[in-house]
């Protein structure tokens, strides 16, 4: 199965009263761990990166690529997205940029007023994907 967005997953679940796992990776091997137990479970994921898991990964781009690869190569059939885990605002735009189909902007560290108008803005550009 392709990389899907979350959205309608999440939703599903929301209506049917059941939990999506979000599991952060930080390498190939803990990728095809978590990939194989959504297989073997039959359940949606979302493998999430972190900032610096992907800094230590080789960038969100190999990140991408590389889960895309082993849901291809793995047969995985379960819906699988991709999300990154509490992004600074470059690091979310650069998600949604290289094609995350899931992103969660962290502004907790900016002014209220910063933290708004940054979240609207990643919310439009993400939209707008």
């Amino acid at each position: 199965m392709a990389i899907v967005s979350a959205e309608k997953f999440v939703q599903a679940a929301r209506e049917n009263g059941y939990a999506v796992g979000g599991f952060n990776t930080n390498n190939l091997e803990w990728t095809q761990a978590i990939l194989r137990a959504a297989e073997a479970k039959q359940a949606p994921v979302l493998i999430q990166t972190s900032m610096g898991a992907a800094k230590y990964m080789g960038g969100y781009k190999l990140c991408k690529v590389m889960i895309e690869n082993l849901v291809d190569s793995m047969g995985i059939t379960v819906p699988v997205a991709i999300h990154l885990d509490h992004g600074h605002y470059d690091d979310t735009l650069e998600c949604i940029e290289v094609g995350y189909s899931s992103v969660m902007f962290d502004g907790s560290h900016l002014s209220i007023e910063e933290n708004l108008e940054k979240a609207k803005d990643v919310v439009a550009k993400a939209h707008a994907k």
